[in-house]
């Protein structure tokens, strides 16, 4: 074997190499995700619902109560040790000025955002949340973007609901089964037209659609309605829907 024979061989190799690790990379790899999760309003099962995050393994976490949570998007460069902000609270008061940083830190793309559940009902007064989020929750009645009068959303607990993977081809649910969970379920919030949906349930008493990924500015956003309890916590279906909605919304599944 001459010389150039070698190099083009090792070159090959490397290219290879880098490839591979580029697509571990891509799918969380070794590398651990850093997620802060703003919690605060709501009551919930916090052993179970951190001992989920702690079973991703390559999740690094760190938990921030509502109200100091918010002042963290007031801090840009602290705000930028974190790949992912998870809302999972449900809070109403918010400054000014933390809205308007945390708008500039979305539209920038400093940060991914994952809401869950109750989370959809924060910020009752401001209507650039919807814009972010891509859905509106009534907790009173009133007017929906599309001027139809709402009522107060309906809530019903321990419920079975049948859930349809409604885009089998978005790197989050790509070989995802439908699938059945016990949970709470939300009737009557307004959903936008410009979210891309990727799950849906037939339960009548549920909205059908329940999961979505959102573009605001340059940061990624996924809502997923499913998260009250530990019947979701534990299940395996929900537990690999968050893990990957997580590593979207940080720009690390492609």
């Amino acid at each position: 074997m001459n010389i150039r024979s070698v190099i083009v061989i090792t070159s090959c190799a490397a290219i290879s190499f880098m490839a591979f690790s580029n697509l571990r990379f891509a799918v969380g790899g070794e590398q651990k995700l850093k997620v802060v999760i703003f919690t605060g309003g709501h009551d919930f099962n916090r052993k179970e619902f951190f001992e989920m995050f702690d079973s991703f393994g390559n999740v690094e976490w760190e938990e921030s109560q509502q109200p100091k949570a918010n002042q963290l998007w007031c801090k840009q460069d602290e705000l930028k040790r974190y790949d992912v902000v998870v809302l999972y609270d449900m809070w109403q008061q918010i400054t000014d000025e933390q809205k308007e940083f945390m708008v500039r830190a979305l539209k920038d793309g400093v940060v991914g955002l994952v809401v869950i559940h109750h989370a959809i009902a924060s910020y009752q007064n401001w209507d650039e949340y919807w814009r972010i989020i891509g859905a509106r929750y009534f907790l009173s009645p009133g007017v929906d973007p599309d001027g139809k009068k709402r009522e107060r959303c309906q809530v019903a607990f321990g419920v079975k609901m049948n859930i349809k993977i409604a885009d089998k081809e978005h790197p989050i649910t790509r070989g995802m089964s439908d699938f059945e969970v016990i949970d709470e379920t939300y009737k009557g919030y307004w959903v936008s037209p410009r979210v891309k949906i990727l799950l849906t349930t037939d339960c009548p008493q549920n909205e059908p659609s329940i999961a979505w990924t959102n573009e605001y500015g340059k940061a990624r956003v996924v809502y997923i309605q499913l998260g009250h309890g530990p019947e979701a916590y534990r299940h395996a279906s929900y537990r690999q829907l968050l893990k990957r909605s997580l590593l979207w919304a940080a720009k690390k599944l492609e």
